[in-house]
């Protein structure tokens, strides 16, 4: 069995030691391993020949890994080794932080065939795709003005620092929608700031909708209809006490299958979108669910 490994040297918590601990792992169950890093211009080296995929970073490493095997056409399934900022699909689909563990339990996954794989449709921007979530608003701008080399050095504490200068001088954006739900149903929607969950977990442990999770071909859309200071503070709170956000009078919540933003705006709000935890490289004008599929190769208890 041949594993490609692929790191990525920027992530949140690289670290050379556990990197290699964690080839040992794989070779000490038996498989043969390579290894790789990802590249932003997105030509990251993928070993045709590989049967698993084991991606060392968290949800914008494994976007660029995903966003190289879309535009290769292959078809070899993934893992996720929790090793960035911040880890939600990781977080999500059980996967452990120790590389022995994490290497056993991944190989009984791969050994278990169909039964410990989880098909995974693909959500896409017009320029890459969307692996957990994506968000336009005050915590967009908040990525955007982060640090990148004091998340080098502290992590997911960069981007609270860069949130709380925020109130300083409180951004608003008003972003038109046009909404395509799950029954074809298509909708105007006016927003201060919106949030697109394609997995369960958002920023950490937090989950902005109930029915989110992967493997739907589908989303959850959040919106607020009011963005200010006391309505953000607001939805953060409901979110950090558990609750539903969509029960909040100036939030509404709801199912889709694409979201396009109107034109004519976008331009002036580019700062405002982050995707994965990461600033756009470009304003998208639409996010959709795709006919492309990946496949993650699942833990399970050896």
């Amino acid at each position: 069995m041949k594993v490609q490994l692929i790191h990525n040297p920027a992530s949140g918590t690289h670290h050379e030691l556990r990197l290699n601990m964690l080839a040992q792992a794989f070779a000490a169950c038996g498989a043969s391993v390579t290894s790789g890093t990802t590249r932003l211009d997105g030509d990251t080296e993928i070993h045709p020949d590989s049967d698993l995929l084991c991606i060392s970073g968290g949800d914008g490493t494994l976007g660029l890994v995903i966003s190289a095997l879309l535009n290769q056409g292959a078809n070899i399934p993934v893992c996720v080794f929790p090793a960035g900022t911040v880890n939600l699909v990781a977080r999500e689909l059980g996967y452990a932080s120790d590389p022995e563990l994490f290497a056993r339990e991944v190989m009984a996954g791969f050994l278990a065939g169909p039964a410990g794989r989880l098909a995974e449709p693909v959500l896409v921007t017009d320029h890459a795709p969307v692996i957990a979530c994506f968000s336009a608003g005050p915590d967009g701008v908040a990525v955007a003005r982060h640090s990148p080399g004091l998340k080098k050095r502290v992590g997911k504490i960069a981007y609270a620092l860069s949130f709380l200068q925020l109130f300083l001088r409180w951004p608003r954006h008003r972003f038109d929608l046009q909404v395509r739900r799950t029954n074809g149903e298509i909708s105007a929607l006016s927003c201060e700031a919106f949030y697109i969950a394609k997995g369960r977990f958002f920023a950490g442990p937090w989950s902005l909708s109930p029915d989110a999770s992967l493997g739907r071909k589908s989303f959850e859309l959040v919106a607020l209809n009011r963005a200010g200071r006391r309505g953000f503070l607001r939805f953060i709170w409901s979110v950090a006490r558990g609750r539903n956000p969509g029960n909040l009078p100036h939030v509404e919540s709801m199912t889709a299958q694409s979201v396009e933003l109107q034109a004519d705006t976008l331009a002036s709000l580019a700062a405002a979108f982050q995707v994965d935890g990461d600033p756009v490289s470009a304003v998208p004008s639409a996010i959709k669910m795709s006919e492309s599929r990946i496949e993650y190769c699942l833990p399970r208890a050896g």
